[in-house]
């Protein structure tokens, strides 16, 4: 399951890498910069970490032109099969991170539930957690 937001710099309109693709001299600046967000919401909604397959362009309101800016401007680094937002990792929380914590949630609730309905002695929760 992913991520209902991401993360944006409240002040990524001053950020240099924004301003730089910003005032380029091609018509597709402006796409460019409104697929790099679009891309990390995107990206956070579908768990991948980051990762847009060149496949998925249209989703970010991107095209073939519009990545390349973002990877002549560093804001996207090209891979063999698709494009990764750099340092993604670093700004937002990361598939695994997010399965973590609604593991735990779930195993909180479980625990919760049991010690409610069948007092704080009951581990039956423990037997529910390994079954799922």
């Amino acid at each position: 399951m992913a991520l209902p937001w991401v993360r944006l710099d409240a002040n990524i309109a001053a950020h240099d890498k924004i301003l730089g693709l910003l005032s380029d001299e091609s018509e597709d600046r402006w796409q460019a910069a409104a697929s790099y967000m679009f891309a990390m919401a995107w990206s956070g909604g579908a768990g991948t970490d980051g990762f847009v397959r060149r496949a998925a362009l249209p989703f970010v309101h991107g095209t073939a032109a519009t990545a390349k800016l973002l990877v002549a401007y560093e804001l996207w680094d090209e891979m063999p099969d698709g494009y990764h937002i750099r340092n993604y990792a670093a700004r937002q929380e990361l598939e695994v991170v997010s399965q973590a914590k609604r593991a735990a949630q779930r195993a909180g609730a479980l625990k919760a539930n049991c010690q409610r309905f069948h007092g704080k002695d009951c581990g039956c929760w423990r037997d529910k957690l390994e079954a799922v």
